[in-house]
């Protein structure tokens, strides 16, 4: 048992990892849109912060950001999976 929960502590780890890595580039990649997007004129009179301050605040609340969390939910779903069949069947 003792094996399973660290192999579990292990693999979140890696993931945590992961999902930081993801989330930041992600984060990057929607500035550098939000920058190109003023640059080609869709600032509707707001200064290049402005636009990307609101356009990030949009972001954080949007579901890619939220898709980002299924790097943890998806890999630990199936490995629990594996574990309790691996047990019990």
């Amino acid at each position: 048992m003792y094996l399973v929960v660290l192999r579990l502590v292990i693999l979140f780890a890696i993931l945590s990892v992961i999902y930081i890595a993801l989330s930041a580039y992600a984060r990057y990649d929607e500035r550098k849109r939000l920058q190109s997007e003023h640059s080609a004129g869709a600032g509707g009179g707001l200064s290049r912060e402005d636009y990307i301050d609101r356009g990030m605040a949009v972001y954080e609340r949007s579901w890619q950001k939220k898709a980002l969390y299924g790097v943890f939910v998806f890999p630990m779903a199936v490995a629990v999976v594996l574990i309790l069949i691996a047990n019990y069947w």
